[in-house]
């Protein structure tokens, strides 16, 4: 077994460490302290010696510091009869530039020296960020049975001793500069176990020394990737299997046995700060078995199942003022539209410099899935001026939340370009389903993808989101988090950068969103449904229950748990109940916005409707009756039958506390969706403060009367939309 070491530098040396050098540098200082014929160049060398030593003193001191500010130098410190003093500049913030004057007590020619060192001042919490193979990173195997093939386009990495070893390489360029790596651990789910045995696996993580491709083949001599002989497809490696430095990269020795839980853990600390601190390149990692493993095999980033990709899950302590990954994890982020302006006529990128300007667009500023959104009408659009990142040709994601008026035909999002047939890409809606598209120089001829059967509704928020993968050309669709499609693009036939505007909202074939857009985001990563559920900010939660109660004479009784309308009407009293399951969500989680959508089937609208939704008090049950005698379920008189219990109140126990209004105008549009914010009652569901039981919707005396799909209706059942970015 290789040679475990600590790849630590002054950055990283406790208390314990730092007296240790001391007590090394104080030993050789003192010997023959009295012999006055010492060469020059000796003495220079103790001395730079002792000035480091006052480095790495100065830097401990420097990071025990909890905060940004206040920096003091280091007064003169004697060691033996020597000393060293070290001035810090600037007294805040980072890096910061230490200067260590020492001074040997001897005199002779050569006792004194400056040193300069830059270091990095870590201050704050802890933060995780999370990298993962298929979003921003590569793997594949190196097989010695067939040193030809590559296999960067397979489902599996294998690991056998002599014979196959796991090739990874996580990109970190998102991580500060000078972060201080508090722990690192390379996750792989391990799908095949191998052979049955009772002794314990090792298994060493090897650094590349050797720049490598990926590939796209499963087994393929047509190898446009790392091989067991090269690693590219062409070129040698200087070493069959890789070129790997020689002691292990591991913190500790790993082990793990036949029997082991998933996932399989490696614990690489060091290796990432010295990936981090730029010490050497990052070519990834080389896994190597060095006892009997018998061909087990670990997922990849072309597997099916996203929760099982090859992973490096970091802990690490920022620098001062570092501009970090975002908090939520996600790296390769190249444009955000939030649309939270009120006014003016141009909308601001909150990740660079991509600000947009509107044309015929209004703002609202309360309109948003979170905060504000941008309506557009049949001119409206926004037209952000081409940079070079605005182009995608490899990996790349695209999302955005909207809010259709009108479903019908083409409802554009994003097109990057503005000339016809030059789309490098567009992404929207068309006839309530999603399409992604582009032009594609290769063939002359537009490459278009759609879904089918989505049925998306004007009146509501959905979120959209596609993803493609540049070395399998994979395109997949998302609507609110949930993957409803997927295509392969043909060979050649992939997204060409160019130098054209990009377009928000319209194309120049005159197609036009109407509606409103919020949250649109372009992204450099094929991200996975954790990745999509992360860039949403926030979540849809479909109706976990709904029913209606009647007062009508013969129906007191009768449930209607199943019926595919609810009514809400008065006279008669007919009141709807909706319950949504919030369980996922911790307690404390700040809600921005929590918009309440009922899909409208029918309404009688002599004035403007307008039915309250209040907080019900007392537990329900849906029921199974779609309006017959109830067997388990709620009815006017009950919120549940078999076992029996009443309501406090017939007709629903409520708070009498507004949580909501259901506003309709006259003669409202039917087949479409209508909304009601009810945020302060989610955010009280949330923190715990009131029992989520759901609300009832009824109406003052009137004759308006509205019918409202249940969530029987796939596509038309109520929704709720909660905003946490």
């Amino acid at each position: 077994m290789s040679t475990h070491r600590r790849h630590a530098g002054f950055l990283l040396l406790p208390v314990s460490l730092l007296l240790a050098v001391i007590g090394a540098l104080s030993y050789a200082l003192v010997q023959d302290i009295g012999s006055a014929s010492r060469p020059a160049a000796r003495e220079a060398e103790r001395a730079r010696q002792l000035a480091e030593a006052g480095i790495a003193h100065a830097t401990w001191k420097l990071n025990q510091l909890t905060t940004c500010s206040n920096y003091v130098s280091l007064p003169a410190t004697s060691l033996g009869s020597d000393q060293y003093q070290v001035t810090v500049s600037p007294s805040s913030g980072s890096p910061v530039t230490l200067t260590a004057t020492a001074t040997l007590a001897s005199g002779l020619a050569g006792s004194s020296a400056t040193l300069k060192r830059q270091v990095y001042k870590t201050s704050g919490n802890t933060l995780t960020y999370t990298v993962k193979t298929d979003t921003a990173g590569s793997d594949t195997t190196l097989n010695a049975a067939t040193p030809d093939k590559n296999y960067g386009g397979s489902v599996t990495m294998g690991l056998t001793q002599n014979a196959e070893y796991p090739l990874l390489r996580f990109d970190l360029s998102s991580l500060p500069v000078g972060s201080r790596i508090v722990d690192a651990k390379l996750t792989l789910y391990r799908v095949s176990a191998g052979s049955f045995s009772l002794s314990l696996r090792t298994v060493e993580a090897l650094r590349v020394l050797e720049r490598w491709v990926e590939g796209t083949k499963s087994g393929s001599t047509s190898a446009d990737g790392a091989t067991w002989q090269t690693y590219d497809g062409v070129h040698a490696w200087q070493v069959a299997g890789a070129t790997v430095e020689s002691i292990s990269a591991l913190d500790t020795a790993h082990y793990h046995a036949y029997l082991s839980p998933n996932p399989i853990e490696w614990s690489i600390t060091n290796l990432v700060q010295g990936w981090v601190d730029g010490r050497y390149p990052n070519y990834g990692l080389l896994l190597r078995p060095t006892n009997d493993v018998s061909s087990e095999t670990f997922a990849t980033a072309e597997g099916t199942n996203s929760a099982q990709v090859p992973k490096l899950v970091i802990k690490y302590i920022a620098p001062c003022g570092a501009i970090n990954p975002p908090s939520d994890g996600i790296s390769g982020r190249i444009a955000w539209w939030k649309f939270n302006e009120s006014t003016g006529t141009t909308a601001s990128d909150a990740v660079a410099g991509h600000a947009g300007s509107v044309t015929n667009g209004t703002w609202s500023p309360a309109g948003g899935v979170s905060g504000g959104a941008l309506a557009f009408n049949s001119a409206g659009k926004v037209s952000v001026t081409h940079t070079a990142d605005l182009s995608q040709t490899g990996d790349f994601s695209l999302a955005a939340w909207v809010n259709m008026s009108n479903q019908n035909g083409k409802r554009p999002v994003l097109y990057k370009g503005t000339n016809t047939n030059e789309a490098n890409y567009a992404f929207g809606a068309r006839d309530g389903n999603l399409y992604f598209e582009y032009f594609s120089s290769a063939s002359n001829s537009w490459q278009t993808f759609t879904t089918s059967g989505l049925n998306l509704r004007p009146g509501t928020y959905y979120h959209f989101a596609v993803t493609y993968k540049a070395s399998t050309r994979t395109i997949r669709f998302y609507l609110d988090g949930i993957q409803v499609g997927s295509a392969t693009a043909s060979f050649g036939n992939t997204p060409q950068a160019n130098t054209r505007n990009l377009l928000i909202g319209s194309t120049p074939y005159n197609e036009s969103f109407l509606g409103r857009i919020d949250d649109v985001q372009i992204i450099a990563a094929n991200l996975d449904v954790a990745g999509i559920a992360t860039v949403m900010g926030a979540r849809v939660n479909t109706a976990a229950a709904d029913a209606q109660i009647s007062s009508e004479l013969f129906a007191t009784g009768n449930n209607y748990g199943t019926t595919t309308t609810l009514i809400v009407q008065n006279p008669a009293d007919i009141r709807s109940l909706v319950r949504f399951d919030l369980s996922g969500i911790p307690a404390g989680t700040p809600v921005k916005r929590a918009i309440l959508s009922f899909h409208i089937e029918s309404a009688n609208v002599v004035l403007n409707l307008k039915a309250n939704a209040y907080p019900l008090k007392e537990s329900w049950v849906e029921g199974t009756q779609n309006g017959s005698a109830s067997t388990s379920g709620v009815t006017w008189a009950k919120r549940q039958t078999s076992p029996n219990l009443n309501w406090t109140n017939q007709g629903g126990t409520y708070d009498n506390v507004i949580a909501g209004i259901l506003n309709l105008p006259l003669l409202p549009g039917t087949q479409r969706y209508y909304e009601m914010d009810i945020t302060p009652t989610v955010q009280e569901w949330v923190d715990g403060v009131r029992a989520n039981q759901g609300l009832l919707l009824l109406m003052g005396i009137g004759l308006d009367s509205v019918r409202i799909h249940s969530r029987e209706n796939l596509r038309q059942e109520p929704r709720l939309l909660i905003g946490t970015q």
